[in-house]
Parts: C-alpha cells; structure tokens; sequence
C-alpha cells in the first residue's frame, strides 16, 4: 500500500471518538492566492494535480471498500475553463484554471475553503490534504472498527 493508501486506512479503521482534532488528523491543503500565469503553464499545471488526483481518488476508493460511498471526480470543460471536483457524501472541492486574456488562473473552491481573494492550490503536493481533509469531514470513519 502507498503511504497515502495507509493515511486513508487509518482513518476508516479508527473510531469517531479516538480520531485526533481534525487539523491534526486532516490538515488544510496548502493555498496561494491565484496568480496569473502563461497559459501554456497553467494549463500544465492542471493536467498534473489532475492526473494525481485520478490517481489518489483511486487509491482511496480501494480503501474505502464496497459499502462506503466512494470519491467521484468529476471532469468539466468549459469553453475557458478546465475543472474538476471531487466529492464525497454531499461534500465537495472544486479544482480549476480559467483562461482569459492570454494568462491562466488556478481556484480551489468547496465547502471549508472560502476566501475573499481566489486561492488555488499551492501545488500538486497539497491535493493529498485537500482529498483526506474531505473524507474525514464527510465522516468517512467506521466506528465499529477495531
């Protein structure tokens, strides 16, 4: 198993009432304010927190078993816009670059990352953060779990 694949087993595995704070069990994915980049860049860029995100919604389906809900990572491509989301038992996180005027911008949206400036994720290395922080807060746990 990755470590990834054991960070969600000790989750699912380990009573609601033992489970550490959440900042501490499921930190808060890593966030920059949006920045404008080439388009080139940015389009890039979303294709690798993409592709990893495949990748991690996988490996935690194959944790999650049969009788869980089960992540869902949703693609949309709008005519300037490349997203998806990942969703788990009515909780979701929207990951996207919009393209106008010639540059790039990345936003994280969904429910507990609100801002008054666009965020987007500080990197590939924060999508980790950002699926566990969703699972937990969706009550992913399995109390009868020893």
């Amino acid at each position: 198993m990755t470590p990834f694949m054991l960070r969600v087993a000790e989750i699912v595995g380990t009573p609601q009432d033992q489970l550490p704070e959440l900042d501490e069990l499921a930190p808060m994915p890593e966030t920059r304010i949006s920045q404008r980049i080439a388009t080139g860049t940015g389009a890039d860029r979303q294709v690798a927190i993409r592709s990893l995100a495949e990748q991690l919604v996988s490996e935690a389906n194959a944790i999650l078993g049969q009788a869980d809900d089960r992540l869902q990572l949703v693609d949309e491509t709008l005519p300037h816009e490349l997203a998806f989301s990942v969703t788990h038992a009515g909780r979701a996180a929207r990951v996207s670059t919009t393209f106008e005027d010639g540059a790039a911008y990345g936003r994280l949206v969904g429910d507990g990352f609100e801002s008054e400036l666009p965020h987007e994720l500080d990197g590939p290395d924060a999508l980790p953060d950002l699926i566990v922080r969703l699972l937990v807060e969706s009550g992913v746990t399995h109390p009868h779990v020893r």
